[in-house]
């Protein structure tokens, strides 16, 4: 018996292990356990997919309705708040937990550099990696970063190119906000980076969480 990720609850599994007890079919279950942050990057991976780039506030809100799938941000964390973890007193025969555990991609072989805006105002020399690598400057605010991006770009030689989510306050209502990792994963899928072998250049917690969302180096600009 293979339950998909509607089945949160017990009492929503509850009709798939009567039918099983009726049918005297031992049902084992395996649950494929997948931490927020990975959950976050694999839906980001699919929409990048299924569009080419972030969909913005609305044509996600529209291409929910026909694919229920491509959650947003609060859609995806009030399902997590809903789960309930299978049990075996629900009648499986067992509960294999099975963690998620995620492939280098094999066609993005190279690192890059996420740098966050506020860290190139920092005067402290940043810890770039490589200078000849991609470097995307990200941050939340509604200007363009076309000052950074030139500021950065006469301090290294690879190609430097800046992403904003320009979208209103509140709880997120689109895939770009940092620590959302839209901005570095859609950066990274038109290079070819991978974002396990790259760094992230930060300032705050939140930094430090996409760094770790990404499985990418954190390297705090003091």
């Amino acid at each position: 018996i293979v339950l998909d990720n509607t089945y949160l609850t017990r009492a929503a599994r509850s009709y798939v292990g009567e039918a099983a007890e009726r049918h005297r079919i031992r049902a084992r279950c395996l649950w494929l356990d997948i931490p927020l942050a990975q959950a976050q990057v694999n839906l980001v991976e699919r929409l990048l997919e299924r569009f080419g780039s972030l969909p913005s506030p609305e044509e996600l809100r529209r291409a929910a309705r026909q694919e229920p799938g491509l959650l947003l941000p609060t859609s995806q964390m009030r399902t997590l708040r809903e789960l309930e973890p299978p049990s075996t007193d629900e009648g499986f025969a067992a509960v294999e937990q099975v963690p998620f555990e995620r492939a280098a991609p094999p066609d993005r072989p190279h690192a890059g550099v996420f740098v966050a805006a506020a860290a190139l105002q920092r005067p402290s020399r940043l810890e770039l990696g490589d200078p000849s690598a991609p470097h995307l400057v990200f941050d939340w605010r509604q200007d363009e970063l076309a000052d950074e991006v030139a500021r950065l770009s006469s301090a290294v030689s690879g190609t430097v190119e800046g992403a904003i989510c320009p979208h209103g306050g509140g709880p997120p209502s689109c895939w770009c906000r940092p620590p959302l990792p839209g901005l570095p994963l859609a950066f990274a899928r038109k290079h070819g980076i991978d974002p396990a072998r790259s760094v992230l250049v930060g300032v705050s917690p939140a930094h430090r969480t996409l760094a770790a969302t990404l499985g990418a180096r954190f390297v705090q600009s003091a």
